[in-house]
């Protein structure tokens, strides 16, 4: 997967303390390391690196986040909560957003 492909996407952390916990791209660091997010945890001033081969990707990628982050806009720890939520939503089936 290519970087442009990585950054806001939605993925799950597969080992570590944060097992099992959805979190988002917010850098690619190189062709094994990201910066991930989740808002809470892991706040948008302390990302944490992540291997790739730690993580399971989805197909969900938070398209706000992306565009802000293009712009060169500071994110928020609320945004990236919100965004999560919202991938997390559309995941279940529960809304009709479309996917990114």
């Amino acid at each position: 997967m290519s970087e442009e492909n990585l950054v806001g996407r939605l993925v799950y952390s597969k080992a570590g303390r944060d097992q099992g916990r959805p979190l988002l791209v917010i850098r690619v660091i190189d062709n094994r390391l990201v910066l991930v997010v989740d808002g809470d945890l892991r706040p948008v001033e302390k990302p944490k690196i992540k291997n790739l081969r730690h993580l399971q990707t989805t197909n969900r990628v938070a398209s706000a986040i992306v565009e802000k982050m293009a712009r060169g806009d500071p994110l928020s720890n609320s945004e990236v909560r919100k965004a999560i939520e919202d991938l997390l939503y559309r995941d279940s089936g529960g809304g009709g957003l479309e996917d990114g």
